[in-house]
């Protein structure tokens, strides 16, 4: 019937999926429906299918090239191609075939934008790895810190054996604070913001570093009879005010710390000093411990690394705490690193913005 429009071509025009064919001898476009010129962003069709395959990503280009060349013995099926348009990258699923019309080849085809279902396991795998980069940190650190509380709770049993009220008092104030501590970290992790973002839960405060860390290192000195070790502060400047999350600050010292007594003999030190570098705070912990050896520098900040070793008093070690020190320190905009010489001692260097950028 005259003027009857093809029911196929109208569907062609108005579905979703990219329709395309062309002349496999000399690569002219024969036909390009609207889907597939408004995804590439041309008026018209193209005359060529050189004009298409520009936009193929480099790494792919070749090999689709040689399938396109073979399409007459291996039709193509799903194939996964990433173009770039209009600045952005697309991910499009390819069907190819090669049929005869007439004693004419012909390609037809037809793609898929699938990009969406990309960057949606993108963004599974993200969440993923942020979840499980959270548990790691939370059973190590928590562990870590039971131990802790074990020791201050034998010192706390020795002085009240010894009537020493004082020094009680002092040992169940560190167990409340380390308590306090990891409620406060838990609580972080658990927060509605984490969920729905997948962000980082930061809390950045301005604060001064100085007193900050005194305290802590004030609450490590009175172990040091318990510890067998020396602890010891210093700041070039009475008071460095910078953003930081305290929280997680402390989550760091306490492994750097932790990590430092497993490797320090007794009557060892252990030295946390705060330096002012204009718009960056640098703090570094430094033991004089055994050291690390080179062939152990590499692993030292991997997860799980297979060269953790026990400490000095058997110690055992899931090989992630300084991991964790990594992670959190770049959470926080900071950078981590080290110097160690065998038997002379390790130094960790933590550096850190004053002001602390959310982009």
């Amino acid at each position: 019937m005259a003027g009857t429009i093809n029911p196929l071509l109208a569907f062609s025009e108005n579905v979703y999926l990219m329709i395309f064919s062309f002349d496999p001898s000399k690569w002219e476009i024969r036909y390009m429906n609207h889907s597939f010129r408004f995804f590439m962003g041309f008026e018209k069709v193209a005359e060529n299918l050189t004009e298409i395959l520009d936009h193929v990503h480099p790494e792919d280009r070749e090999s689709l090239l040689r399938e396109i060349k073979d399409i007459r013995v291996k039709p193509i099926e799903k194939r996964a191609v990433r173009f770039s348009v209009a600045g952005n990258l697309r991910h499009l699923r390819l069907t190819l075939y090669q049929v005869d019309t007439s004693g004419r080849p012909e390609c037809v085809g037809f793609a898929e934008d699938f990009t969406g279902e990309v960057e949606f396991q993108k963004n599974i795998l993200s969440h993923n790895a942020k979840k499980n980069a959270i548990l790691n940190i939370l059973s190590h650190d928590i562990a870590g810190s039971f131990a802790t509380l074990r020791n201050l709770t034998d010192l706390a049993m020795g002085n009240m054996n010894n009537g020493d009220p004082g020094s009680l008092e002092n040992a169940l104030s560190a167990i409340r604070d380390i308590c306090m501590s990891n409620m406060s970290l838990i609580k972080s992790f658990l927060k509605k913001e984490f969920i729905t973002s997948l962000s980082v839960p930061l809390n950045m405060e301005r604060v001064d570093l100085v007193p900050m860390v005194r305290d802590f290192m004030d609450q490590c000195a009175r172990m040091e009879s318990h510890l067998g070790v020396s602890f010891v502060f210093s700041s070039d400047f009475p008071t460095i005010t910078m953003d930081m999350d305290e929280d997680k600050l402390i989550q760091v010292l306490n492994n750097l710390i932790s990590n430092s007594l497993k490797f320090t003999h007794t009557g060892g030190t252990i030295t946390v000093s705060l330096i002012d570098i204009g718009d960056k705070v640098r703090l570094s912990v430094r033991d004089t411990g055994i050291g690390i050896p080179e062939d152990m520098k590499s692993q030292v900040f991997n997860k799980f690394n297979d060269q953790s070793r026990a400490g000095l008093n058997g110690e055992k070690s899931n090989g992630i705490g300084l991991w964790v020190v990594k992670t959190v320190v770049e959470w926080m905009g900071g950078r981590v690193d080290f110097e160690s010489r065998v038997n002379e001692g390790t130094e960790f260097f933590l550096e850190f913005p004053k002001t602390f950028s959310h982009g």
